[in-house]
């Protein structure tokens, strides 16, 4: 997914000192400096192989484009070697839309010009890469549109007037949309007559439908997602699979039926402002589209796999076990998404509340290497009095490039003495200890932001498994994929 990040890089944060604290991929760009005359800027444009596209249109639209009311800024084309430059742009919060001339392929960027004169003329952005269009199936009633009304997703050339034939059909279809996340929409009601703005998180994935179907969830497990367990278990589905999906409702007790008439506990997302993200777990899973229908129960209890999940962390927040955290004691899996910009201070760290008795405790903090963060493991001192961390050492270290400016995700996952340590799906440690947790304590926060924040445990189908920990590395892989 080709998305680009403004990039400012005054005050970059890290995590450091004391112990242990979710369209992916994030979206970069170029903050450019604005000439007397405007700033010129000037990139490469590139297919899914590689190679410079020739005849793409490039096009300059604003940060709140509604492409049913204005016109691009500028266009463009790009020369036999991929290359394009638009000139005279003042400052302001600006994107591109790119498309190649089939209209099968697109790709989206967004970039910053600050006022600032200074003699450059010519600033060159990150090469664009095309990838296959998406596109978006919309239930009619998610926002009570009609005939004569239109949905544009805002900074965007993409918009649909709805028609009688949508009417009849209750779904309005938005095709050639770029592969990337977007969070504002815009409708406008008859003839202009009301016009407002909705924050959604619309993901939008290469060559993929996004349906959004009051009443109904659809869940997509991809060859991918599978894929990427499969190298790791010669399993062909996996067992209880968390699964995030997204529900606007207004049943005050919201559940999911499946065909079969299994129902699915949902359990919310805390500090989601948005409204609507939950997680469900899926009892046993592989590839294929799973569509669920909306309904209301109050006697599906959530699930005891899921203990917390928070959209975003607030600054020191403590993150407090509940009585079946409790009961789960040493068998305990934390996933989050973590950027660079998320961090706020060299003092703050993500750690394990020793002050309530275990054995062995874990931090994750920035390592001495400024893109590094890193999971440490203390032991317990027996000489200790009191359980504070100075009556802790020190037994072992875990650091991985996760503070480059990239968005990832991080999972850890403790079963007794074995800790398994998973970044973007892919393991990068797999420790066991002499010692073992005996029970995880409650989780203290440092000031910075972390994303999707999980907290949840497993079953021994997963955990203790014929095939050593192998199904668990399977199963944290597969959880990345469907995260993202």
């Amino acid at each position: 997914m080709m998305l680009f990040k403004t990039l400012k890089h005054a005050g970059i944060a890290a995590l450091a000192t004391t112990l242990f604290t979710a369209c992916s991929d994030e979206n970069h760009a170029g903050v450019l400096t604005e000439t007397e005359s405007g700033t010129t800027i000037a990139s490469i444009v590139r297919d899914e192989n590689g190679n410079p596209v020739t005849s793409a249109k490039v096009s300059l639209i604003s940060a709140t484009h509604v492409a049913a009311r204005m016109a691009p800024i500028k266009t463009t084309e790009t020369d036999e070697e991929g290359r394009y430059t638009l000139d005279s742009i003042s400052a302001g919060e600006y994107a591109l839309q790119i498309s190649n001339t089939e209209h099968t392929q697109s790709a989206y960027l967004t970039l910053s010009i600050e006022e600032n004169k200074t003699e450059v003329q010519t600033l060159t952005l990150p090469e664009a890469r095309l990838e296959k269009n998406a596109s978006l199936e919309l239930g009619l009633s998610t926002y009570g549109l009609s005939s004569g009304d239109s949905l544009c997703i805002t900074g965007t050339l993409n918009c649909a007037g709805v028609g009688d034939t949508d009417v009849n059909a209750g779904i309005v279809t938005l095709n050639e949309i770029p592969p990337m996340e977007f969070t504002k929409i815009t409708l406008i009601r008859g003839a202009g007559r009301d016009t407002s703005t909705r924050d959604v998180k619309w993901d939008f994935v290469p060559g993929e439908k996004l349906e959004i179907i009051p009443g109904y969830v659809t869940v997509k497990v991809t060859q991918e997602a599978m894929s990427a367990a499969s190298r790791l278990s010669s399993a062909k589905t996996l067992d209880s699979m968390i699964v995030p999906v997204s529900v606007t409702t207004d049943h005050k007790n919201p559940v999911l039926v499946s065909d079969k008439g299994d129902t699915l506990a949902l359990y919310k997302f805390e500090n989601d402002q948005s409204d609507s993200k939950y997680l469900t777990v899926i009892p046993n899973i592989g590839i294929g589209t799973y569509k669920f229908k909306v309904a209301s129960s109050d006697a599906i209890s959530p699930s005891m796999q899921i203990q917390k999940a928070y959209a975003e962390t607030t600054p020191g927040m403590t993150i407090v076990n509940n009585q079946s955290w409790e009961a789960f004691g040493s068998i305990l899996g934390i996933s989050f998404w973590i950027n660079k910009d998320s961090l706020s201070s060299a003092k703050d760290s993500i750690y394990i509340d020793t002050r309530k008795k275990s054995d062995v405790a874990f931090s994750i903090k920035a390592g001495h290497k400024s893109d590094e963060l890193c999971a440490e493991f203390y032991k317990r001192d027996s000489t200790g009095s009191k359980d504070t961390i100075s009556y802790y050492t020190r037994k072992d270290t875990s650091c991985h490039k996760v503070l480059d400016g990239e968005r990832h995700h991080f999972s850890i996952f403790i079963q007794n003495h074995h800790v398994v340590i998973v970044i973007d799906g892919r393991l990068a440690d797999n420790k066991d200890f002499s010692d073992q947790f005996q029970s995880i304590p409650p989780i203290a926060l440092g000031n910075h932001k972390l994303e999707d924040l999980v907290i949840y445990t497993l079953g021994d189908s997963i955990t203790q498994s014929s095939d050593g920990w192998e199904r668990l590395h399977a199963w944290l892989s597969a959880f990345y994929m469907l995260q993202k």
